[in-house]
């Protein structure tokens, strides 16, 4: 014979979450580590087979993502039957080596110069056009503006080189 369930009223939650818990050693079912903010899960009755039921305590980001799974599922072409199969097959996903290929989202951004850095090299610059000779050949390099984009030109680098600077950038 099928035992029909209790149902519980507002003010029994926290005796029930705070029984249940101290059964879980203080840990959230899904990460198993001790939770702050813990939350009474359960299956909600709009769930399709969903029965109402408590299911345990779980920590309040592992509530979350369940309740953002089970309430998404539907929208992403995922039935909620299903829903158990697929996380269990993302979480064997995600365990799995990774191939040797870097999205390009994910490249390296260029460093960006720093302004004081830029004046170092004016300043230099501007001392030596004062100095008989010292380009040799009598052809002064021209110094370009300091470039929009921050991003280290070909002939800023050269003139970098040819003070032995070094360019400054930003973290």
């Amino acid at each position: 014979m099928k035992k029909t369930p209790r149902q519980l009223k507002s003010k029994d939650v926290p005796k029930l979450r705070n029984f249940l818990l101290k059964k879980q050693e203080g840990k959230c079912l899904i990460c198993n580590k001790k939770t702050d903010h813990p939350c009474l899960d359960h299956s909600h009755i709009k769930r399709v087979k969903g029965t109402g039921l408590i299911r345990g305590v779980l920590c309040s980001r592992c509530n979350i993502f369940i309740a953002k799974s089970e309430n998404n599922c539907v929208r992403y072409g995922i039935s909620q039957e299903d829903l158990p199969t697929i996380l269990r097959s993302c979480a064997n996903y995600l365990e799995k080596p990774h191939l040797p290929y870097t999205h390009p989202s994910e490249a390296p951004k260029p460093k960006k110069l720093m302004k004081s850095s830029y004046n170092k090299l004016v300043k230099l610059h501007l001392k030596n056009l004062m100095k008989p000779n010292f380009y040799g050949n009598g052809r002064v390099p021209k110094l370009p503006d300091f470039p929009k984009s921050g991003k280290l030109t070909k002939p800023l680098e050269k003139l970098y080189e040819l003070y032995i600077l070094k360019p400054e950038f930003y973290k």
